[in-house]
């Protein structure tokens, strides 16, 4: 073996004292003794950097650095940054390594031109229990052959067609293309978790600076797994050996890494996810390899998401949104789309999920971790007396009385506790609130945008609406003029003079609806929108509760998983009608599901939408496209969380102006530009479905389904609209309409001289 080739080993230390010198004696202890040793200091505050200073006075070959702490991923960082050696070993400062690791790392790829070399590991625990093994082992002899065995804990299973070869210098390894690792090993290593750990592995440098591979910094769980996977990509060729080399310290159970909880861990998941994806692409992987990692990766994914159940303290409310975060990730969607699940747990998983039932989810989980979750906190409890002093000197105020029923007292001290302990949380809760509202009181919270072209009648009493809100926060008035014709343009310079550091206008020169531009609010005003939220109203409607911004901003903060809010309105009309004058989809307070929000029996009103600024930063083209602006904002943010309904009027929506949407679609043939707009409304769905990767396909159809049903109601050929396949949309109608159509189609003379005698026009 060649000494020319140097081998660095990186060891991170924080705070590892009491381990240090254990780790550091296995390397000097090598067989291969031509070694770089680097040792990391984190911004250990025990007696770690002693230590390895008087090691690197002892021994020539470590080197010592020492930062501030940053974490795990970017101490190895600052290792791998000023390596000089030809390969790699990455060590944690707790473990302690076989006398011969390195030698037969190094053998391993050299006698097989193979860019990593894997060996086994085993788990060492701090109390004395056996060792947990994790390698592959030799089987039997036969010939030059023996059968590969990969043995995990207790469990030993033949990976069937793969044979263990012995060289000439009597090594025995695993060798193959990353295509055959792929096929042959990939699963068999990751179920074992040899996979995952970064330390039994020899790396090549010049691999690494190649493709300039490092930690992904910023995360303390799944980085070493998502660097082996992101290394192994680019590997031609991959070794593995027998036996275990390297002795994994298991400290107690609550202060080890992996039984922490990480916040972050969701969010690593899927990092790693992405790299699994690309390697299975890299490798030429097939198909039934993708379909079990990909069920790897969804049984990977939920654990961590169930962390938060029985590693923290954390609320049910709290648990609740995290798990509709999940659910609306476009990783997971597209994850769940594409794979075919296996397994109860998986198949329940992705079928909630997937169907984004968050409430039966979290109900599931509560079930099945509700014994760690009691656990958890009774250990916290034992953890923190301290903290629950309170609660004690509650509970001996309230001591039972002599031969009353103990279990009953028990039961009803202990619904006591938690009252009070939950009141006294809604106080801090309500405070801190305060305490924020009152931190960001300089802030724009609010953004309404509105959008006016030739609304000179309707424009001042708009504006008037906006200022007279009543609010604890501030908000900015976006006004886009559509290069309106008519007075409307100087009444809006007569408000922005009064009002200069809320009104603020876009005077556009030319008209932008005319070429194409229908959704103007996504080109001029969301993208210069100052607040948290965005709130709708057009220049010919206007706002009539002064509490409207403040009811459902008091919502959407105490709700961050909510996506938009919206409430009724009034109509005002220019003509005398038939419809019902008011907009109210729902009978009461509730959440609309997003099918509902695509497919909806009732418009919302414009002038009622209010929702997060953030989610518009990714608007598609189907949003841009489309002949309508309020529709495809309201389904995009469905798509991005709940969405909520206040039975409450809080609008007018103007009915009958000369220039709205509405009165435009009635110049000419009417039934062919309402076929066009919905012509052009079903291209819009069907970016929408893009996007979502066919997830609310089923609503989507409904809803094109029912635009149909309306274009002949509308255009008043009512025979075809009353068919069997539109018979549930017609029901959906209110009373008034159903009986007017069925006036209009039994007695049609009938009906036009009474509406002529009524109205004095022929559609009113």
């Amino acid at each position: 073996m060649a000494e020319r080739d140097l081998v660095s080993i990186v060891i991170p230390v924080y705070n590892l004292q009491d381990y240090l010198e254990r780790c550091i004696r296995s390397i000097q202890g090598q067989s291969y003794e031509n070694l770089e040793i680097i040792l990391v200091d984190d911004g250990s505050t025990d007696g770690s950097l002693a230590l390895c200073r008087r090691e690197a006075e002892a021994d020539a070959r470590i080197r010592v650095i020492h930062k501030e702490n940053g974490g795990v991923a970017s101490a190895r960082n600052a290792g791998m940054a000023v390596m000089t050696g030809q390969w790699l070993l990455l060590i944690d400062g707790d473990d302690y390594i076989h006398p011969h690791m390195v030698q037969d790392l190094l053998t391993a790829v050299q006698e097989e031109k193979a860019q990593a070399a894997v060996c086994g590991f085993q788990r060492v625990f701090a109390d004395g229990a056996p060792p947990e093994v994790h390698s592959l082992e030799r089987q039997s002899e036969k010939g030059a052959r023996s059968d590969l065995l990969v043995v995990d804990g207790e469990k030993r299973e033949l990976l069937t067609g793969s044979w263990w070869k012995v060289s000439d210098s009597g090594a025995v390894s695993w060798s193959g293309t990353l295509h055959e690792f792929s096929e042959a090993m990939l699963l068999p290593l990751y179920r074992n978790l040899m996979l995952r750990t970064q330390s039994n592995k020899l790396y090549s440098v010049p691999l690494i600076r190649q493709h300039h591979l490092a930690y992904p910094e910023g995360y303390s769980i799944n980085e070493d797994i998502w660097f082996c996977v992101r290394y192994l990509t680019f590997c031609r060729r991959i070794a593995c050996i027998p036996g275990s080399y390297l002795y994994y310290w298991q400290n107690d159970a609550g202060g080890s890494q992996i039984s922490r909880y990480h916040p972050e861990g969701v969010k690593s998941c899927f990092l790693l996810l992405s790299a699994v994806k690309r390697f299975l692409k890299a490798a030429g992987s097939s198909k039934p390899v993708c379909r079990e990692m990909d069920n790897e990766m969804l049984f990977h994914i939920c654990g961590f998401a169930g962390h938060i159940y029985y590693r923290t303290l954390a609320s049910r409310r709290e648990c609740y949104e995290s798990i509709c975060e999940l659910a609306d990730r476009k990783e997971l969607r597209y994850l769940l789309m594409k794979m075919k699940p296996k397994g109860m747990k998986n198949r329940v998983a992705a079928f909630l999920l997937g169907n984004h039932m968050c409430s039966l989810y979290h109900g599931m989980c509560l079930a099945l971790y509700g014994k760690q979750r009691r656990l958890y906190r009774k250990a916290c409890k034992k953890r923190q007396p301290g903290r629950w002093s309170a609660v004690a000197k509650i509970w001996n105020q309230n001591a039972r009385k002599p031969g009353e029923n103990e279990n009953r007292d028990e039961k009803k001290g202990i619904a006591e506790l938690i009252k009070k302990e939950a009141k006294k949380k809604r106080t801090a809760w309500g405070n801190a609130s305060e305490r924020k509202a009152e931190h960001r009181s300089d802030e724009i919270l609010v953004s309404v945008s509105c959008i006016t072209f030739n609304h000179e009648a309707y424009i001042a009493r708009a504006l008037d609406s906006f200022l007279m809100q009543k609010t604890n926060f501030k908000y900015e008035i976006l006004v886009y003029d559509d290069a309106s014709t008519d007075r409307t343009q100087e009444i809006i310079r007569e408000y922005e003079q009064k009002y200069p550091d809320i009104i603020k206008p876009y005077y556009q020169t030319e008209n932008q609806y005319s070429q194409g531009k229908y959704n103007v609010e996504g080109f001029f005003n969301y993208p210069r929108a100052k607040g948290k939220y965005i709130a709708m109203c057009d220049g010919d409607d206007y706002w009539t509760d002064e509490k409207k911004l403040q009811l459902q901003v008091d919502y959407m903060e105490k709700h961050p998983e909510c996506a938009m809010c919206l409430h009724a309105a009034r109509i005002e009309t220019q003509e005398r009608a038939i419809q019902s004058l008011e907009i109210r989809p729902y009978k009461k307070n509730r959440l609309i599901s997003a099918e509902e929000v695509i497919d909806k029996p009732s418009n919302y009103p414009t002038a009622s939408l209010l929702f997060r600024t953030e989610y518009t930063k990714d608007l598609q083209d189907y949003y841009y496209i489309s002949p309508v602006g309020d529709i495809p904002i309201q389904i995009h943010m469905a798509a991005k969380g709940t969405v909520y309904y206040m039975d409450r009027k809080m609008s007018v929506y103007q009915q009958g102006v000369s220039v709205s949407w509405s009165a435009l679609m009635k110049q000419g043939n009417y039934k062919q530009n309402l076929i066009d707009h919905h012509n052009a409304m079903k291209v819009m769905y069907r970016g929408f479905s893009k996007e979502t990767h066919g997830k609310y396909d089923k609503a989507i159809q409904r809803a094109c389904r029912r635009m149909d049903f309306l274009t002949l109601i509308n255009v008043k050929e009512y025979k075809e609209a009353l068919a069997p396949g539109y018979r549930s949309f017609y029901r959906e109608l209110d009373l008034r309409t159903r009986f007017f159509i069925r006036f209009e189609l039994m007695a049609p003379g009938l009906y036009r001289a009474l509406r002529k005698l009524v109205f004095g026009k022929d559609r009113c």
